[in-house]
């Protein structure tokens, strides 16, 4: 089956924003030190956030049941409950925001998706959002990734999103700045975070060819590839506009494959 390729739009509905918005007013974390990372997470995922909401609207039916992979600092949770969706979700560490939790009435559990199996039976879910999340596997992502199909029901969907490493920003970075994109601060800083978060940062990039043949011998076929991001202005959004497949992230819509042994 052909795969279908699309791009984001290059804008959104205000009230997409203002229903964030009102989510992101009720969300404060347990530890004060942490109030001035959720402010600038919240200032600049905000239109990545709208565009990740968005795609599981058109994809996913309403009232679904939804499994929301790394769900801190529960933006997307939440908004994703207004929307009338039953979402489950799981984090590395929820108690940085159990208040928030209780307070909005949210199911999130604590797993470690590199470690432990998901806390849920064999076909529970409609759906599984794993966003921004396959860039930081670094042990055994199939082992992750099984994990997730286990959890799906049969023609259940997969939307996963991560970085572009054939985009323009990856490639200008590539050839004229000796390094990745998304690795941003450096390799090291990267690895540093499992010391100073106990997760880890970027380990690298991947084309959408690389993340489609890693899904599919999972049980996974891949039905679509969202282009997305780069909104900027000048000669970069202008080559982002001009190829979409240049652009900074992209989305793969699959599906559990019912015929997969």
């Amino acid at each position: 089956m052909a795969v279908n390729h699309e791009a984001e739009p290059w804008s959104f509905p205000e009230r997409s924003f203002e229903l964030l918005d009102a989510v992101a007013s009720r969300i404060q974390p347990d530890d004060a030190a942490l109030c001035e990372w959720f402010s600038t997470y919240q200032r600049q995922h905000r239109t990545r956030l709208v565009a990740d909401l968005r795609i599981i609207e058109q994809h996913v039916a309403s009232g679904a049941r939804v499994l929301e992979c790394g769900a801190v600092p529960l933006l997307a949770t939440g908004v994703l409950v207004e929307l009338g969706y039953e979402v489950s979700a799981v984090d590395i560490a929820p108690e940085r925001f159990q208040a928030a939790i209780a307070s909005l009435g949210l199911d999130v559990r604590k797993c470690d998706l590199e470690t432990e199996p998901l806390p849920f039976g064999s076909e529970t879910f409609d759906a599984v959002v794993f966003n921004e999340i396959f860039e930081h596997l670094r042990i055994n992502p199939i082992v992750t990734l099984r994990e997730v199909c286990r959890v799906l029901k049969s023609n259940g969907s997969l939307l996963l999103s991560t970085p572009n490493l054939r985009s323009f920003r990856g490639i200008r970075n590539l050839v004229f700045r000796n390094q990745g994109h998304a690795a941003s601060a450096g390799v090291y800083r990267q690895y540093e975070k499992l010391e100073t978060l106990g997760h880890m940062g970027h380990v690298r990039e991947y084309t959408t060819r690389e993340v489609s043949d890693f899904l599919t011998p999972i049980g996974f076929r891949v039905d679509k590839v969202i282009f997305r991001g780069g909104h900027g202005r000048g000669m970069v959004g202008f080559a982002e506009r001009l190829a979409p497949t240049l652009r900074p992230f992209f989305t793969l819509i699959a599906t559990k494959d019912a015929s997969h042994p």
